[in-house]
C-alpha cells in the first residue's frame, strides 16, 4: 500500500505542477482564453485575469518540492534535511490539503464566486475531493513510517 500512496501522491502532485507550469507559460486549457481559465480555475467574475505568471511558476515550484519531499521522506530521493524536518513537512503537506479539500465546500461563504461560474462546480467535484484524497495519502504515508 505504501508504494502505491507514494507513487500516487507524487504522480499527482507533479502533474498540478506541470499545468501550473503550462499556466505560467500562457496556456488556458481548460478554458478557451485567458478569462474562462480564470472563471474555471479560480472562480473570478467574467474578464477577470487569470493569476499572472510568476504565481504559477511558484505553485508549481511548491507541488514540486512537495513531490521532493515525499520522496525523501520514504527515501528514494536525498535531500539535506533532518529526518524530523521531513516528518513535519509530511504533517503539513497533509493538513495544508486536507483544509483546502475540506475549506473548498465553504468557499462559498467565504468568497462568493459568480453565479453560473464553472469554478464552484468543478471546485465541488473535482478540486475539493482531489485535495482531500491528497491529504489523506499525505498522512496515511506519514503514519505508515516509523522515523
Amino acid at each position: 500500500m505504501e508504494i502505491i500512496s507514494v507513487g500516487l501522491l507524487t504522480l499527482v502532485l507533479l502533474s498540478i505542477a506541470s499545468v501550473h507550469v503550462y499556466w505560467g507559460l500562457g496556456g488556458v486549457w481548460p478554458g478557451k482564453d485567458p478569462q474562462s481559465l480564470a472563471r474555471t480555475v479560480v472562480g473570478g467574475p467574467a474578464g477577470m485575469s487569470p493569476p499572472p505568471a510568476w504565481a504559477c511558476f511558484g505553485v508549481a515550484l511548491a507541488l514540486a518540492l512537495a513531490a521532493g519531499m515525499v520522496l525523501a521522506f520514504v527515501d528514494v530521493l536525498t535531500l539535506p534535511l533532518p529526518t524530523g524536518w521531513l516528518r513535519w513537512g509530511m504533517v503539513a503537506l497533509a493538513v495544508v490539503f486536507l483544509l483546502r479539500g475540506v475549506g473548498g465546500y465553504f468557499m462559498e461563504r467565504l468568497r462568493p464566486s459568480p453565479v453560473g461560474s464553472p469554478f464552484v462546480r468543478l471546485n465541488k467535484r473535482i478540486y475539493s475531493p482531489l485535495c482531500i484524497v491528497l491529504g489523506l495519502l499525505a498522512w496515511t504515508l506519514m503514519r505508515s513510517q516509523n522515523v
